[in-house]
């Protein structure tokens, strides 16, 4: 008969239920646009009485913590909670485990976790990442030569997964370009300059270098400087990862070739939208769900910033 649910008249009748976000805390890059995403629907999901609390912790030790304040508290406080994989600490899988065993809706952003059973995930498919990473770098170089890429964080699995499946793709494409990492990292600015010191040693030890691969969001301003100290910014293609303020700066400069988006906002926005729809609708949604992986060049910056997530982002 033509009947709709209107789910912010019947949410009156009911208590209101608490939604918990445990995620990394704004860094201005990729964590930036993931929360930005989830506040993006949380305006959405305004009228719904829902209480939305927003935990930033700064490294696992605190995520694990703030978890399990949240596991202690249980189903009575709280009906749902949305955080993030950092290195798969056995003492946050557990708190995971709590979560779920209390029937907490429980999403974890950027892992692909089988266990506990009924956890919800939005996978960072970083194996398809690092094939797209070769692929284009392919596309853009010499038959033959040195690509650099940054090691990000060594202890992610996710890192060295995208890594590992770059050279896959080269390797199976019988390439001759060979890859050498550059073995620092950065999330904090105290190490900035020593990952620019490392790709400027690389630069001057290798060559043949090709391209440049930044695989995380951190890595891009530093290996486009470093590149420009260098005196080589339109000689050596530098590949970025994730469309920010600060990338999208870079590529209209020269100073990155391409961007490869991993879908921060997105992943932010469809994971608060996933715990909305199964608490508020009883909405039982796929296990995983991914996330658009996109390429973003000078040509199509334009469309990014006028009509995609990325103006929205920026606007919030």
């Amino acid at each position: 008969m033509g009947y709709e649910m209107n789910y912010a008249a019947s949410s009156i009748k009911r208590a209101t239920r608490h939604i918990a976000a445990v995620l990394p805390e704004n860094d201005g890059l990729y964590f930036d646009y993931i929360w930005k995403g989830f506040e993006a629907m949380a305006k959405e999901a305004r009228g719904l009485n829902l209480e939305i609390e927003k935990l930033a912790c700064r490294h696992e030790q605190n995520q694990y913590e703030l978890l399990r304040q949240i596991a202690d508290a249980g189903s009575e406080k709280y009906a749902g909670v949305v955080t993030f994989s950092y290195t798969r600490s056995p003492k946050v899988l557990l708190q995971l485990q709590r979560l779920v065993a209390q029937k907490i809706v429980t999403l974890v952003i950027d892992d692909e976790l089988k266990e506990p059973e009924g956890l919800y995930c939005i996978p960072p498919n970083e194996k398809v990442l690092g094939r797209v990473a070769g692929e284009l770098i392919e596309m853009i170089s010499p038959k033959t030569g040195t690509v650099l890429v940054s090691q990000g964080n060594p202890d992610s699995k996710i890192h060295i997964n995208k890594i590992q499946s770059l050279k896959d793709y080269l390797q199976e494409k019988k390439s001759r370009l060979s890859v050498q990492i550059v073995r620092e990292y950065s999330n904090r600015h105290e190490r900035d300059e020593a990952v620019c010191r490392a790709v400027e040693s690389a630069l001057r030890q290798y060559e043949d270098v090709v391209a440049c691969y930044a695989l995380t969001s951190y890595d891009n301003e530093l290996m486009a400087k470093a590149v420009r100290d260098m005196g080589l910014t339109g000689r050596i293609p530098v590949i970025g990862t994730d469309l920010s303020e600060t990338t999208a700066g870079l590529l209209r400069k020269g100073e990155l070739k391409a961007i490869i988006d991993q879908g921060a906002y997105v992943k932010g926005y469809s994971g608060l939208s996933i715990l909305v729809n199964s608490i508020i609708k009883h909405m039982d949604p796929p296990q995983r769900v991914d996330c658009p992986i996109d390429i973003v060049l000078q040509g199509n910056l334009d469309f990014y910033e006028r009509y995609s997530h990325f103006r929205a982002a920026s606007e919030i």
